[in-house]
């Protein structure tokens, strides 16, 4: 049997061997060295001229770094510094670096992107006019005319190079569908990068009809009889007459416009309704579509004793409405 003869210098010697094992073990097991990436924001340092508008500047930057992984522990991306120098800028494309400064003990691995081309522009304004473009179909039979704007023209602030390509400045209307004028206060459109003073503007989009009309009577029609002993007097509506659009074929043929049906069962006064008007086959609109129609009522005149002198009828008992059923 081999015996092995210890002495202090062996067993120092072992102690350091151990240790350094120790080391290396905790080191890459329990602390391993990892990558991980953060989106730091970005921020300039430098003086930018007032006659100087820039772009192509990045929000954020990826960053990936290298560490331990106590060392990466609790680490945010407000612990970065990423930094572009804008001093000494020159119209046009300026390719600058971003600089990253990161935490402690942290080795950059990489950053994306590295460099930026940042774009230096003159500022200037200019006056353009306001164009009116028109979206949609009106109604049929009705047609747009000449749209106003005001103000007639904007000042437009911007980069040259955006300014150069601009001959007008646009709003947009919706004109689908429409019977009547149109009014709005509307943004003045601009490609980004682009202000308007003013940054918006009063349109008006004139709608008139181009359908032919004609004016017609309107004869009101009612069903049913008034309370016992009364009889009806007048039939009036109000408006007498309303304008009729529709095809010319369709008014040619037409000579009034009826009302709904008003129910007058019992009635032993006076008596206003509000009623629809009957919209024939072919016509396109009429106006108004409603009228009030006022039914005048009186008692029944007593009957003629025998041998007592007729009188007259007044044409003021002959109804001018119209009932269906009697």
């Amino acid at each position: 049997m081999i015996r092995l003869k210890w002495n202090n210098k062996t067993m120092m010697l072992l102690s350091v061997l151990l240790a350094v094992l120790m080391w290396i073990y905790v080191t890459n097991v329990q602390n391993p060295i990892k990558e991980q990436e953060f989106r730091v924001a970005v921020d300039t340092r430098g003086e930018v001229p007032q006659d100087i508008t820039i772009s192509g500047l990045p929000k954020t930057v990826t960053v990936r770094v290298q560490g331990k992984n106590a060392q990466l522990t609790g680490i945010r991306p407000a612990d970065f510094q990423a930094v572009v120098d804008l001093s000494n800028l020159e119209e046009g494309t300026n390719n600058r670096p971003i600089q990253i400064t990161p935490p402690s003990g942290l080795q950059i691995v990489q950053v994306n992107p590295a460099r930026v081309d940042i774009v230096a522009d003159r500022l200037m304004q200019k006056q353009f006019p306001v164009k009116i473009v028109l979206k949609g179909e009106t109604a049929n039979g009705y047609s747009v005319t000449e749209p106003v704007v005001q103000p007639t023209a904007v000042m437009v602030r911007g980069a040259s190079s955006l300014l150069k390509d601009i001959n007008n400045v646009e709003v947009t209307v919706d004109v689908t569908g429409a019977k009547q004028n149109i009014e709005q206060t509307l943004q003045v459109l601009l490609p980004q990068g682009l202000s308007a003073v003013p940054d918006r503007v009063k349109v008006l989009v004139p709608v008139t009809r181009t359908m032919p009309n004609r004016t017609l009577q309107i004869t009101p029609r009612y069903v049913g009889n008034p309370a016992e002993q009364y009889q009806i007097v007048k039939v009036i509506p109000q408006p007498a007459t309303v304008l009729v659009y529709a095809p010319l074929e369709v008014l040619r043929d037409m000579e009034t416009i009826y009302t709904e049906s008003i129910r007058i069962e019992g009635i032993s006064e006076n008596t206003v309704r509000e009623v629809r008007l009957l919209v024939p086959e072919g016509v396109e609109e009429i106006i108004p579509s409603k009228v009030e129609v006022t039914i005048q009522v009186k008692p029944k005149q007593p009957v003629q004793e025998p041998g007592s002198t007729p009188t007259t009828p007044s044409t003021e008992d002959t109804p001018t409405g119209e009932n269906p059923h009697s």
